[in-house]
């Protein structure tokens, strides 16, 4: 494209006449992968587990092109922060990606947080600091209970998981930063703890590989008979009525499906499970 006399490319990008960026904003393509930026307010802080992610990039390359929105002459991620890191440390040069247009930070926000609960794919105080800061800095959602609508949660999950960072800092540290990635449900149980030497315990031997159903025997032992056959009767959330659960696992990935006692709990499970295999 010929200039006009006296103007710079940049004068037309100020006026509107040229796009500031270049890149193609939509679509599924490969890209250098020195043109991707990490979003530094992504929830993710720590990532565990990467050498067989490495090792599969290495064999397989990216199955499941990342997300990303443009932004200048690069592209932020918006999902798959660990396959980007898992790429760059397995030598790729290009990957592929699918650009979307940007939304705004706080529905980016938003969006990434409900991928991430979805698929617990983050740890748990890092989830928890997102959904405090969706609290403290979304217009749309002034509670609990607006959360809980927008990730498809209920209130007493979000309240649930809320609680994660009222445990002592050198315990969410602890979590935060250990390769052992500790399941939402057993830090909340741990976080409804209010002995925080129990809370230490626990942590420890969640960091060891206990299961929920151990975590929560510890608490009911710990608070004696009474509490112990109570938390027998209970499910696998911290409190709530008395669930039905289908579970089925097959080569290392479990399904299941949970929903509470009623007349018509089986037919809405039918129905969750084939919006379910439509998400897949």
């Amino acid at each position: 494209m010929q200039l006009p006399e006296g103007k710079s490319r940049l004068d037309l990008v100020k006026e509107g006449v040229l796009s500031q960026s270049t890149l193609p904003k939509r679509g599924r393509f490969v890209v250098s992968i020195h043109k991707l930026l990490e979003d530094p307010r992504n929830e993710r802080r720590t990532f565990r587990n990467m050498d067989g992610l490495i090792a599969s990039v290495k064999a397989h390359g990216i199955i499941e092109p990342i997300t990303v929105t443009a932004e200048g002459e690069s592209y932020r991620i918006l999902t798959g922060h660990r396959r980007f890191r898992a790429a760059k440390a397995a030598g790729l040069t290009e990957i592929e990606v699918i650009a979307r247009e940007p939304d705004d930070a706080l529905t980016r926000r938003r969006k990434s947080i409900v991928s991430n609960v979805q698929r617990e794919d983050i740890g748990a105080v890092e989830l928890a600091e997102a959904l405090q800061t969706l609290l403290d800095e979304d217009p749309n959602i002034k509670t609990q209970r607006q959360i809980a609508a927008a990730i498809g949660k209920s209130e007493q999950w979000v309240s649930s998981m809320l609680s994660i960072l009222k445990m002592p800092a050198k315990l969410q540290h602890k979590l935060q930063t250990s390769e052992v990635s500790v399941a939402y449900d057993t830090a909340m149980r741990i976080a409804h703890c209010e002995d925080t030497a129990l809370q230490s315990q626990l942590v420890e031997a969640a960091l060891k590989g206990e299961s929920v159903r151990e975590i929560r025997s510890r608490i009911a032992e710990r608070n004696g008979p009474s509490a112990s056959s109570r938390e027998e009767g209970k499910p696998s959330a911290p409190t709530g009525p008395l669930m039905f659960t289908f579970s089925e696992t097959h080569e290392g990935c479990t399904a299941t499906v949970r929903g509470p006692e009623g007349k018509h709990t089986k037919r809405h499970m039918r129905t969750a499970l084939k919006r379910l295999l439509k998400q897949l």
